[in-house]
């Protein structure tokens, strides 16, 4: 996914990991603010990672771009 604009990047991530992390409980919108705070701050580069990542955030939460 490299070369690619970062929201595509963040879309293509959510679009990919939506059937995983739907079954664990996550909305759409949170899969889709996870994927762009994954994409933007670097946290990693590619599905599984993000999978792994957004699982340890979990499906409820503050935006992960917010902060406190």
């Amino acid at each position: 996914m490299q070369g690619a604009a970062p929201d595509e990047v963040a879309r293509r991530l959510a679009e990919d990991a939506r059937a995983v992390l739907g079954a664990e409980g996550f909305s759409d919108e949170r899969i889709d603010e996870l994927a762009y705070a994954f994409v933007n701050d670097h946290v990693g580069e590619d599905r599984a990672q993000f999978v792994n990542w957004a699982l340890a955030e979990g499906p409820f939460g503050l935006d992960p771009e917010e902060g406190f």
